[in-house]
């Protein structure tokens, strides 16, 4: 399942945010090697606020964090506007029915599952999420292993500009039109039965 995660219900989710930073530390900048900000063991910048929008993938509600992935409002700063726009042909997509999606994160090593299996139901979940909130389209940034993954999965994806070099790696800004026909492909391509998004309030924490 995937707990979406905002301010209305963040506090309920303290130790796995804190857990979701250490473990995109671990990825990002040990494994990887990205010269990103690091606040102690955790990968933490300026785009990681008290109003920021997280997804975390968990088997049940108190085990570990498998995945996870933020997601940014366009009418605030965000990384394609703020880094990427050469990345763009034309004008960045952005407005109030527009999210950004970055820092997907999977520590398959935890769950015995692939990393796809976690990014099929990350996907699945972004669609949901945005789709309770009226979003429209979706844009991130693919590195060149996640490019074909993330644009052939069964949603509506157009590439918006040119691949770009990254360091060792390479870029490419995609937007995503998000649309119930879209979630129902990729939950048909993937055999994702159900809806995966979970949204958990203080309320109902007291309740169950």
């Amino acid at each position: 399942m995937i707990f979406l995660v905002n301010a209305e219900n963040r506090q309920l989710f303290a130790a796995d945010l804190v857990e979701m930073h250490r473990q995109r530390k671990r990825v990002f900048v040990d494994a990887n090697g990205w010269n990103v900000p690091v606040v102690g063991d955790m990968e933490i910048d300026c785009y990681d606020s008290a109003n920021t929008t997280y997804l975390i993938a968990k088997a049940e509600a108190d085990g570990p964090v498998l995945a996870s992935v933020r997601l940014l409002p366009t009418v605030t700063p965000h990384l394609m506007t703020d880094l990427f726009v050469a990345a763009c042909n034309g004008a960045v997509p952005r407005g109030p029915t527009v999210w950004e999606a970055s820092r997907f994160c999977a520590m398959p090593a935890e769950s015995g599952r692939t990393r796809v299996e976690l990014l099929w139901e990350i996907i699945g979940a972004v669609m949901e999420a945005a789709l309770l909130f009226g979003i429209e389209q979706v844009t991130f940034v693919a590195n060149a292993a996640l490019l074909p993954l993330a644009v052939n999965c069964g949603w509506d994806a157009k590439v918006l500009g040119p691949t770009l070099p990254d360091g060792r790696d390479e870029i490419t800004a995609v937007a995503v039109k998000i649309t119930p026909e879209g979630l129902r492909e990729v939950r048909s391509r993937y055999g994702i039965a159900s809806p995966v998004t979970r949204f958990l309030t203080p309320t109902t924490r007291i309740a169950a």
